[in-house]
């Protein structure tokens, strides 16, 4: 067990330590820099430590399953982070997901593995089957743990 001083849960994990978003740097950087200087979050950047070493595998944009407009899907913030991947030599999906109930077991997914600008240019919400792919929970496991 690794004891950092961090919150993890009993297996290890860290764990979010206060259930919200603080968006003071956000807040400031709208406020006080000028609209040539852009910034994004990123949702996840899935690594693995190898021999050692932090090994970067894939960037993830996570967004609820109702967010399937091109405008939201397929942002400036989305091309960055695809642009951001693409020279760091890693993957990149979208993933949206849809919670039924309270059991995280239960989610449904939409994957997308953006693999180039293109793609994006001709992402079309009437064609959504067409870039997104069904994934079970179990499924999703699998994709992510063999990265």
């Amino acid at each position: 067990m690794n004891f950092d001083g961090l919150t993890r849960d009993a297996s290890g994990k860290r764990t979010d330590k206060t259930g919200a978003r603080d968006l003071t740097f956000s807040r400031w950087h709208r406020d006080f820099l000028s609209r040539r200087c852009y910034a994004t979050d990123i949702d996840f950047l899935e690594y693995r430590i190898e021999n050692g070493e932090f090994v970067p595998k894939a960037f993830i944009e996570i967004k609820k399953s109702h967010v399937k407009q091109k405008k939201y899907l397929c942002s400036a913030n989305t091309r960055a982070v695809l642009e951001l991947a693409r020279r760091a030599g890693i993957r990149f999906f979208i993933i949206l997901y849809d919670k039924p109930s309270d059991d995280a077991r239960k989610l449904n997914f939409w994957v997308w593995e953006v693999q180039s600008p293109r793609q994006m240019d001709l992402y079309n919400e009437k064609r959504f089957d067409e870039f997104f792919e069904r994934y079970s929970n179990d499924q999703l496991v699998s994709l992510i743990e063999r990265l």
